[in-house]
This record gives structure tokens, C-alpha cells and sequence, in this order.
């Protein structure tokens, strides 16, 4: 799963290197964590570590489910070439 997380201030992404694959976009008012996690656990995990560092979540948002997408129609069967009536 794919979580953007806000909270107030800076954060150094290799603070939490231990609990997912983070990025980090430090913004005018705090830092927007992308990260991605395994389940429902370790996002909680990584919650209180940033409440350990003494940051304030200001929201938690799911971006994407990690699945891969589904094929296009056009090239799933047949190689890329669209059939012709």
C-alpha cells in the first residue's frame, strides 16, 4: 500500500528507513511522506515513530493499492496490433 503522510516540520527519510520505502517533499508548512508499506500494521508502526521524533500528523491518505495495473486491451492478446473488421 501506498500512503502520503503530512506532517508538520522537516523529516529525514532515513529516520524512517526501518519501517518502509519513503520519499520526502518538504513544503512551505511540513513534509509530505510518500511511503510504501506492507499492511495496516507497519503503517501504525510508522505513525508512532513520527509521533516518537515529536512531529504532528496532520493527515494519512492511501494513494494506491501496490498491485500492478491490468494490461491495456490493445496489446494484451495480440502482441500490440489491433484487428481490423
Amino acid at each position: 500500500m501506498i500512503y502520503e503522510i503530512r506532517v508538520d516540520g522537516r523529516v529525514d527519510p532515513s529516520d524512517l528507513a526501518d519501517y518502509a520505502t519513503v520519499t520526502a517533499r518538504v513544503q512551505q508548512a511540513g513534509t509530505v511522506l510518500t511511503c510504501a508499506v506492507a499492511d495496516a500494521a507497519a503503517l501504525t508502526g510508522m505513525i508512532a515513530v513520527l509521533a516518537d521524533l515529536g512531529l504532528t500528523v496532520r493527515y494519512v491518505h492511501e494513494v494506491a493499492a501496490e498491485s500492478p495495473a491490468p494490461p491495456s486491451p490493445s496489446t494484451s492478446q495480440n502482441g500490440g496490433r489491433t484487428k481490423s473488421a
